[in-house]
């Protein structure tokens, strides 16, 4: 059971006066993809690093597959949740399977070296994700496209039932955001939980089955995408006309409202 439960958490930088979370509650439900859509400054990132345990919320609660978050040291929340940041600084200039392998830390004793399951398991994902061809290309050299994919690779040898992913497909052309929604609604399709955050409604539309959106530190709506996803509700959080169209197919397009710019 991989359910996450988040009940009036409040958070507040050490630097700062003000909550970033102020009293959000969501479910995230098992073996769905969850989007979390809001603007920048919303704390959607911030509600991700309390999820693993990066920062620390002075009040609510968090429950994960019916254990609470606290009771859940590292060791033990990493063989539960991947996480795949925006960006990453890398102390080393790691090749693309060195870095896949840290996926594998987890599961891996003290100064153990990966077995030949643990070998395995990278090279099987690894060619899941068509990057084969690149494993002993180093990491700085690769494209955002590429380094993104490869991020996805790492969290899923890692083997946990949730998977959250800040903001995936962020400064990808087309091509590459397509393949990166399409593995993110193929790991749903094999049971895994994802959560993703993202500021483009399309992208929920397009892969989510649930869809938080979040402004100012508060859950302001939550729902499937149809339900949710209103232009009422994205002029209120975003502050600009929008327009929605669904056609006859099912498809869904959102966009900014053209008479926006006869007032500019």
């Amino acid at each position: 059971m991989s359910r996450i439960l988040i009940k009036n958490l409040r958070y507040r930088y050490p630097v700062s006066k003000t909550d970033v979370l102020k009293g959000m509650s969501l479910t995230i439900p098992e073996g769905k993809v969850t989007a979390i859509l809001g603007p920048n400054g919303s704390g959607k990132s911030t509600l991700f690093k309390v999820l693993i345990k990066v920062l620390s919320p002075y009040e609510g609660d968090i429950y994960v597959g019916g254990n609470d978050l606290r009771d859940l040291d590292i060791d033990a929340l990493s063989k539960i949740i991947s996480w795949v940041p925006q960006e990453e600084d890398l102390l080393f200039p790691y090749t693309v399977l060195e870095y896949v392998l840290l996926g594998r830390t987890p599961h891996l004793g003290f100064f153990n070296m990966p077995s030949r399951k643990d070998m395995e398991i990278v090279h099987e994902v690894l060619m899941q994700l068509r990057l084969s061809g690149i494993v002993h290309r180093k990491i700085p050299t690769l494209s955002g496209g590429e380094k993104k994919l490869v991020s996805i690779a790492r969290a899923l040898v890692q083997e946990t039932d949730i998977i959250i992913l800040d903001e995936p497909t962020a400064h990808l052309d087309m091509g590459n955001k397509a393949r990166v929604l399409g593995i993110i609604k193929g790991m749903a399709e094999s049971g895994k939980t994802i959560i993703f955050s993202t500021h483009d409604p399309n992208e929920a539309f397009l892969i989510a089955n649930n869809v938080a959106i979040v402004n100012d530190g508060k859950l302001i709506s939550e729902g499937p995408p149809g339900t949710v996803i209103t232009e009422e509700l994205l002029e209120k959080v975003y502050g600009v006309k929008v327009t929605v169209q669904r056609a006859d197919n099912g498809q869904v397009l959102v966009g900014i409202h053209p008479n926006i710019f006869k007032s500019l």
